[in-house]
């Protein structure tokens, strides 16, 4: 298997490189003069939080069962995490240009900074064959999905990747490929060569030296829109070090929206095949003993397992400013997965927008989650209010 998708990652690296010295040929012959432009963005998020969780049956992950806490307090990044960076654009003639960015997460609260774990690429754009980046970004698969959610990737657990985790996932050390609009199609490839994400139940990032012993995705998506309609699907593999013997995680999802002017209508199914990538990673405030219950930021390895998961919701307009969205969603465990300590996590929510201006807006929402991770006898709940300013 290893030895088959090495083939496959040098074929995709022949071809990148290729793409990349036929750009830089056409513009040794290009007439046209180079222009460079530099925008400074970001984005301030903060609000008022309150949550409440209860820890699981399980004794082999809970030190008490059923064990319940609760906070409330001010709290950065509800809606959307907040951030700043700089985006570097240089036109090199001939339809290609050269891009940077380097983009920032900020907690407002603390003013503490991540460095630019949220973006750092370098890449080139031509309007012919479409856009190369090279660095840490987000994966194609989340590319493809922009729009599903109704809560548009935000408010914690509410979040479609509660259970449809890679529809949303950053990935380290990647070299993506972004396809022309072609009729309203786009097709998206990723490949990156150490992720970056931890092994769930490790604090590990990084595996010992060697191509095959870092922990590499391939992420592969497509996009349509047209119109009221939008169409996405994505496949991702996510491949453990060699030495470790794991198979491969798999990820599939469908999403689709549909505008009925009157409300958008919101849907997507998915499996996770030999493990699970991401999750709502709810359980910061409960009394745990170990376990895979914190999988968000990393990929659990357990072959044989399996979830299936699904997402539906809606958007409803209530006026020129203001919109109400909600979402139901579960993950239902199968496979190796389907014991007497798992059993279908069940998330509803529901949240509210008014625009002040179009960059400001006020925000409020609710979510409940059932059983998350799968845990008999948990239960996680969240909501909040604040407000989000983009400049």
């Amino acid at each position: 298997m290893f030895r088959g998708f090495c083939v496959c990652s040098k074929v995709t690296f022949s071809l990148a490189m290729l793409m990349l010295f036929t750009t830089f040929t056409g513009l040794a012959l290009a007439q046209s003069s180079t222009q460079t432009s530099v925008t400074l963005y970001g984005l301030v998020d903060a609000g008022f939080s309150y949550q409440k969780n209860q820890s699981g049956d399980d004794q082999s992950t809970f030190n008490k069962a059923r064990d319940k806490a609760s906070e409330f307090g001010l709290a950065s990044g509800q809606q959307s995490g907040s951030r700043w960076g700089i985006k570097g654009t240089q036109t090199l003639g001939g339809g290609t240009s050269l891009n940077v960015v380097f983009e920032s997460a900020v907690n407002v609260l603390s003013g503490h900074s991540t460095g630019f774990t949220r973006q750092s690429t370098l890449g080139f754009a031509d309007n012919r064959w479409g856009a190369v980046d090279l660095g840490r970004r987000v994966s194609s698969g989340t590319q493809a999905f922009a729009d599903i959610d109704p809560f548009d990737f935000g408010f914690g657990q509410a979040s479609m990747t509660s259970s449809l985790g890679a529809t949303f996932i950053r990935l380290s050390n990647l070299m993506a490929y972004t396809s022309p609009n072609m009729a309203g199609f786009n097709v998206f490839a990723g490949w990156s060569f150490d992720t970056g994400l931890r092994k769930a139940g490790s604090n590990r990032a990084v595996e010992m030296f060697g191509t095959s012993n870092k922990f590499r995705a391939l992420s592969l998506a497509a996009r349509y829109s047209n119109n009221d309609l939008l169409l996405a699907g994505m496949f991702d593999t996510f491949y453990a070090p060699a030495q470790t013997g794991l198979a491969a995680v798999k990820q599939w999802n469908i999403g689709a929206t549909y505008d009925l002017r009157v409300m958008k209508l919101h849907l997507a199914i998915g499996q996770d095949i030999d493990g699970r990538v991401n999750g709502p990673g709810v359980f910061g405030a409960a009394d745990e003993s170990g376990g895979d219950t914190n999988t968000s930021g990393a990929v659990l390895y357990r072959p044989g397992s399996r979830t299936n998961q699904w997402m539906l919701g809606l958007t409803v307009p209530t006026g020129a400013n203001s919109k109400v969205f909600a979402s139901a969603q579960q993950q239902r465990p199968g496979g190796d997965y389907d014991t007497g300590t798992r059993e279908t996590q069940t998330t509803v929510s529901v949240g509210y927008s008014y625009n002040l201006s179009l960059r400001t807006n006020l925000y409020a929402y609710y979510s409940y989650m059932h059983s998350p991770e799968m845990f008999v006898g948990a239960q996680a709940q969240g909501m909040g209010v604040g407000i989000r300013h983009a400049f």
